[in-house]
């Protein structure tokens, strides 16, 4: 049942899509201007004095969940994995070769798809090859997302364990036998847990754990089932996200049978799974990830060096993401980049030894502006606008923001958002309404009914 405070949530939240704000501007903004020359521009103009992070896209899986929106695709044999790796080394040998000095990296992310799809000789290959074009710091972060269903546990986490693999996303969604039936994607309570005690024992501790709310057949009694499952394996940090239903885009979503969820259910789920990990003692990062009071990441969300990137919540802090793979997507000081994302599209440039650019975007100085707020305001549910406009308002405009507070004033009369000294606050238990009110200062929102996800 839902109380008044998420009645009046409710009210405010609009019928519309609203963007995940993982960038700014968002993906649908890029467009085909940005080419490889402009990247090689780019990449030179890197700070040679600043860290730079790596996303590492590996986009095959062994089956495929029918709510996945990821660049992806399903493979029955190793054969395309390694030829892909082949070009993947290409395109890092390319990316190193227009940059002007051996660059520090703070922070590797291997995502997909389900990098952990890689037999060790191939992940051994990628690691090697970075060490050798890039200066891999110490205490750099090295992270990879985990399919427990399908991971040959001892040896290759020993292989993640001599790499130097820090910490491991697994990908749960939910327990329930009903909803994993229905999305493709059986795993039991006990693979998780088994794969979870191995990671420990090689001392790889910091773990991750995603899951999502929205899907067809949740309940509030098997979605607590689920929390009480995850709370048992005593994870650093877990991530609550709410499924992105867009068949136009990923149409073996077609494929999931049963009503999806409205913004009211998917409301419940998300207060349900909210309230149950801030009274196991865990700290609410931006509006849909937890972690540990001891958490690394909690340090940074304290000090104000927390990131928001196509990852998520990230605690590095640099500055430069360097995306590699197909579909990747890079973020630069000029703009941001994204690969091609039709393997292979994506190859075949590679052959041709050009940069497999697809799109991208340059930035603006108000897009550097506005996309600071919304950051602020995703990461810390606050921003001084006072200190924006100083560093930003170049043109002294007076009244900068007239509209965009105008279309907050409805959350600022219902009591979820604070306007004092210039500085604008969201309470703690409007963090539903967060992505609602970011996109109140996106300059290129529009309403569109096929594109972004449900506002909550």
């Amino acid at each position: 049942m839902l109380l008044n405070k998420d009645k009046s949530i409710l009210k405010l939240v609009p019928k519309h899509p609203i963007p995940r704000y993982t960038s700014y501007p968002t993906a649908p903004n890029f467009h085909s201007k940005i080419d490889q020359n402009i990247y090689k521009k780019w990449l030179k103009n890197t700070n040679s004095k600043e860290k730079i992070s790596l996303y590492i896209h590996i986009p095959f899986c062994n089956s495929l969940c029918y709510f996945c929106g990821c660049h992806t695709c399903v493979v029955n044999k190793y054969g395309p994995i390694k030829n892909y790796v082949d070009y993947l080394l290409i395109e890092i040998e390319l990316i190193a070769s227009k940059l002007k000095f051996k660059s520090k990296v703070s922070h590797i992310h291997f995502g997909g798809g389900s990098p952990s799809i890689l037999k060790p000789n191939e992940l051994i290959s990628i690691m090697n090859l970075i060490k050798k074009k890039f200066k891999i710091i110490k205490n750099c972060e090295i992270v990879m997302e985990i399919d427990p269903r399908f991971f040959p546990k001892k040896d290759f986490i020993k292989v993640l364990k001599n790499l130097g693999f820090t910490r491991i996303s697994i990908g749960v969604q939910d327990f329930s036998l009903k909803v994993q039936k229905n999305i493709n994607r059986k795993l039991t309570f006990k693979q998780t847990k088994e794969l979870i005690d191995h990671l420990r024992l090689n001392e790889i501790t910091v773990i991750n754990i995603d899951l999502i709310y929205g899907l067809p057949f949740q309940t509030i009694k098997s979605f607590i089932t689920t929390l009480n499952k995850i709370n048992s394996l005593k994870p650093d940090r877990i991530s609550i996200f709410g499924y992105a239903h867009v068949p136009w885009m990923k149409k073996h979503q077609k494929l999931i049978k049963g009503k999806i969820l409205n913004n009211a259910e998917r409301l419940q789920l998300y207060r349900l799974a909210s309230d149950y990990f801030l009274n196991k003692n865990y700290i609410a990062i931006g509006i849909d990830h937890y972690a540990k009071q001891n958490s690394s990441i909690v340090k940074k969300l304290k000090n104000k060096k927390l990131q928001r990137n196509f990852q998520g919540y990230t605690e590095d802090e640099a500055k430069t993401l360097i995306g590699v793979g197909s579909s990747s997507i890079s973020s630069l000081s000029d703009g941001y980049v994204q690969n091609i994302t039709y393997i292979p599209d994506y190859i075949e440039s590679l052959k041709k030894n050009k940069l497999p650019i697809l799109r991208g975007r340059k930035f603006k100085n108000k897009d550097k502006m506005y996309g600071t707020i919304i950051k602020e305001l995703m990461c810390y549910l606050n921003v001084d606008l006072n200190e924006i406009i100083h560093k930003f308002n170049k043109e002294n405009e007076p009244n900068i923001f007239f509209r965009e507070l105008l279309k907050v004033k409805p959350f600022i009369d219902k009591g979820f958002v604070n306007l004092k000294n210039d500085i604008l606050s969201i309470k703690p238990e409007a963090r539903p309404l967060v992505r609602t009110i970011c996109s109140s200062f996106d300059q290129y929102f529009k309403v569109n009914k096929t594109k972004y996800s449900l506002g909550i």
